[in-house]
């Protein structure tokens, strides 16, 4: 028995056949076989029946007993980031000037062979009360030979020693260039190897399709890492070299959040550009990150549910880090008077520690509005921690519904994705070793997948990555 919308005339694209299917679809729990059509499954079934979707033209693939999962669905990634990884030197928003003046110098000192440092991620109150040049001669202690930038959270405040002036100022000149805007500064002063980062593109996809991953939520970065990250994929997809679906967000954090129209102006922004690209790249969800400050300061609070009210009216889904209870509690009152206020169709997903969920003085979850809301562990992990997402789950089968039906559900895509279904995107994982034979469920992370299909087509095959990385290897010994 099978589930098919079968025509004489409708032969599959792609077929695949003899495997151990997990569809996640209750009235077919388990199949052999699944025809493809223009990306998306035409028949879920066994593999006699399949065979009638074969046509001259059809490819078909013998997973002879391999098992097959939904595509996994990673909703705690880092991947703009992670590209960026020893290209910056990460600066904590609790470091105070001396603080951040030593993470420089030590960095600095350890790295001599840098043709430029370049910091992201201090807190801007550190400088507010400084002059340009006394901010600069904060950095000319540190290093006057090699230009230094820092780039703070919220991204709008840019600290630079004087050698990093100067060599903007040249540049700009020599551009004819009047006023400059951060992204042009580090761009003169301190450019990204273009062509590396691609190549980190490329390996950090493989590394997700080695897992099962076949798309991938990206929970946040600084947005000039994120502009980069999508550009790259964006080249990807005019190429189909790609790997996996992106859905990325816009980050707010810090002073950003409280700017309400620039916010809305951009979200919008990377929703169009984003609308005709086959399901493949979307920026639909507003990510925050809030803390205590964020939400207990009257005018900033104010600004944030106003915030908060216009993307659900706008359709926009949001995530939300809750660095503290307080800012959960806010979060979940926030989402129950937009419920009230009537936008109901939108998702919000909440991370944070799984321990501001409990009843507290004044506080019941039970309180709240539920409807369209999604938790999971805190997002501010480290950036290759990938099943940060699992952590909780006690089965295989709590792991593989948190990164298929769950995850598909919480980033408002289940008539897409999640399940093996007719009618859904063809995506799914192959895997040589049984999931459910794992006598621990953490031991998931260990899996490793022989191949990944998106829209039908395999996208990696791990015996030819293998065969590729062993050519590149001898290709580069020099005899």
């Amino acid at each position: 028995m099978g589930f098919g919308l079968f025509k004489k005339d409708r032969t599959a694209d792609t077929v695949f056949t003899n495997g151990n299917i997990y569809t996640q679809n209750r009235e077919l729990p388990w199949a052999e076989a699944v025809a493809c059509r223009d990306g998306k499954f035409i028949y879920v079934g066994n593999s006699q029946e399949v065979e009638r979707y074969i046509g001259p033209d059809t490819y078909t693939v013998d997973l002879s007993g391999k098992y097959v999962l939904p595509g996994l669905i990673n909703t705690h990634n880092h991947a703009a980031l992670r590209i960026f990884e020893g290209m910056y030197i990460p600066v904590s928003q609790t470091e105070d000037l001396e603080g951040v003046l030593g993470v420089m110098s030590d960095y600095i000192f350890d790295n001599p062979e840098q043709e430029a440092y370049f910091g992201y991620g201090f807190e801007e109150d550190i400088v507010k009360e400084m002059t340009q040049k006394e901010a600069s001669e904060k950095l000319d202690a540190v290093s006057t030979e090699k230009p230094i930038l820092l780039l703070n959270s919220g991204e709008d405040v840019l600290w630079v020693n004087n050698c990093a002036l100067e060599q903007a100022r040249a540049a700009a000149q020599q551009d004819g260039i009047l006023k400059m805007s951060v992204s042009y500064f580090m761009q003169a002063v301190a450019p990204f190897n273009e062509e590396d980062l691609q190549n980190r593109v490329k390996e950090l996809a493989s590394e997700y399709s080695s897992k099962g991953f076949t798309s991938i939520f990206n929970v946040g970065a600084p947005e000039f890492m994120n502009n980069v990250y999508q550009e790259i994929l964006l080249t990807m997809y005019q190429q189909e070299t790609m790997k996996q679906r992106y859905f990325g967000s816009l980050e707010l954090a810090g002073n950003k959040v409280g700017r309400l129209q620039e916010a809305m102006k951009k979200l919008i922004q990377k929703r169009t550009h984003t609308t005709e690209l086959d399901d493949f790249i979307h920026c639909n969800i507003l990510k925050l990150t809030l803390g205590q400050e964020d939400v207990c300061e009257e005018p900033i609070a104010e600004r944030l549910q106003t915030l908060l009210m216009e993307a659900s009216e706008r359709g926009f889904d949001v995530h939300v880090d809750a660095l503290d209870h307080e800012a959960f509690i806010a979060s979940m009152e926030y989402i129950t008077a937009i419920r009230n206020a009537g936008y109901r169709k939108n998702n919000f997903i909440i991370a944070c520690d799984k321990e501001f969920r409990k009843k507290s003085e004044g506080f019941n979850l039970n309180d709240m509005s539920m409807e369209n809301v999604f938790f999971q562990p805190s997002t501010r992990w480290e950036p290759a921690n990938e099943y940060a997402a699992v952590e909780e789950a006690k089965s295989i089968e709590e792991v593989l519904d948190c990164f298929t039906v769950d995850a598909a559900e919480s980033l408002g895509i289940e008539n897409k994705l999640g399940s093996i279904e007719i009618g859904k995107l063809a995506d799914f994982a192959v895997f040589e070793k049984n999931p459910f034979g794992l006598v621990n469920p953490m031991l998931f992370k260990r899996l490793l997948a022989d191949m990944t299909v998106i829209a039908g087509q395999v996208v990696y095959d791990a015996e030819e990555e293998n065969m590729q990385e062993w050519y590149n290897l001898m290709s580069g010994i020099q005899l």
